[in-house]
């Protein structure tokens, strides 16, 4: 008789805290997370690798002029699938463990202003 192989495990569930930042942070910079059903990984482009002995499991590969490119190694699959939501934005993805700058600070309320451009020595004007 023939025996098949067994079939690999399937992914574990993301690390929580770095999944579940990576989903929130998508929908803060207004993207979504392209899903795909023939990936083992549940996301377009992002392939689990069970058996690599580092904690960066998941690989993203995408196209490229008709070849396909790696662009990087990931500990959890929303973050492979955030990096490439951004690639495909048109994004910088120069550092892809980074988080996009922050946004500015808000303009301080009126009284806070003054106070502050008074103490820095400039005039304040009606």
């Amino acid at each position: 008789l023939l025996q098949t192989p067994p079939l690999p495990p399937p992914p574990p569930p993301p690390p929580a805290a770095a999944g579940a930042k990576a989903v929130q942070q998508a929908g803060l910079e207004g993207l979504t997370l392209a899903t795909s059903r023939s990936s083992n990984s549940g996301y377009k482009g992002v392939t689990f690798y069970p058996n690599r002995q580092c904690s960066k499991k998941y690989q993203l590969k995408v196209r490229v002029g008709g070849r396909k490119v790696t662009l990087g190694m990931f500990a959890a699959a929303e973050q492979a699938a955030l990096f490439y939501a951004r690639w495909e934005a048109g994004r910088d993805t120069s550092d892809h463990a980074a988080l996009p700058p922050p946004p500015p600070p808000p303009a301080p309320s009126t009284a806070a202003g003054t106070e502050a451009i008074q103490q820095a020595g400039g005039e304040v004007g009606d």
